[in-house]
């Protein structure tokens, strides 16, 4: 039975999703042990705002009831998360590993959750090479992740325990000015794209002056430099991908 007199997360099943004239807003329909609890949109997420409710559906999301309305009940993901986050934050800022299942993927990483806690997990702290989440992960995945940090604004960030290394063919030894190489954009800076080309190798290539860019792209380059010595190289954006 669903409490409606105390404040505690509860766990329920996502049947639909359903535009709602109250609200103004879609809502999640939950089934809660075969009671109707109703989550506006507002409701859904502590951290971020999301474009789509669609994910939703089959999922089974912990939540709270905040009222009653005409004998429909009314909850808060929201308001879980927010009490589950302290207990999480302060287990993982004590080294603890968890499972969190991927969410979201974005071109530069994912968003994870735990126990209806997000964050985020980068591309550039899942691998060590020049794999992304999306090319190893799909939504409802699982991957054991640690805390990295919390971020100004809150946000949690969390590294893999293990990072990925894919099997390639690709080292420091086989490159050569004015190649056409593959790669992913790992990170941007004030002087230019770090491209990640082979494992521990990334390419740094000036800023071109047209077109957006982003971590997680995958562009080709053309090698202008290669220093022995340093294992440094030097590249210039020819195509983006993606």
């Amino acid at each position: 039975m669903v409490a409606m007199t105390e404040t505690r997360v509860q766990k329920g099943l996502v049947r639909m999703i359903q535009f709602d004239p109250h609200f103004g807003e879609d809502v999640l329909v939950v089934d809660a042990e075969g009671q109707k609890v109703l989550i506006p949109r507002q409701e859904v997420d502590a951290d971020r705002e999301w474009k789509s409710l669609v994910g939703f559906v089959g999922r089974e999301i912990a939540f709270v009831v905040k009222e009653e309305a005409d004998g429909v009940l009314i909850g808060s993901r929201k308001d879980a998360q927010m009490l589950k986050r302290d207990e999480i934050v302060s287990r993982l800022k004590d080294g603890e590993v968890f499972s969190a299942r991927v969410i979201n993927i974005l071109r530069y990483g994912a968003y994870v959750e735990i126990d209806g806690v997000t964050g985020l997990l980068k591309n550039v702290d899942f691998a060590e090479d020049h794999t992304t989440v999306g090319d190893v992960l799909q939504l409802g995945d699982s991957v054991n992740v640690r805390l990295k940090k919390v971020s100004s604004n809150g946000r949690l960030i969390f590294e893999a325990v293990e990072k990925y290394k894919s099997p390639t063919i690709m080292d420091f030894s086989m490159f050569e000015k004015d190649q056409i190489v593959l790669g992913t954009i790992r990170s941007i800076k004030p002087w230019g794209l770090y491209v990640c080309i082979a494992p521990n190798v990334d390419a740094l290539c000036q800023m071109p002056s047209t077109g957006e860019f982003e971590e997680g792209q995958k562009v080709t380059i053309r090698i202008k430099k290669v220093i022995p010595e340093e294992k440094r190289v030097r590249g210039k954006i020819v195509r983006v991908l993606n």
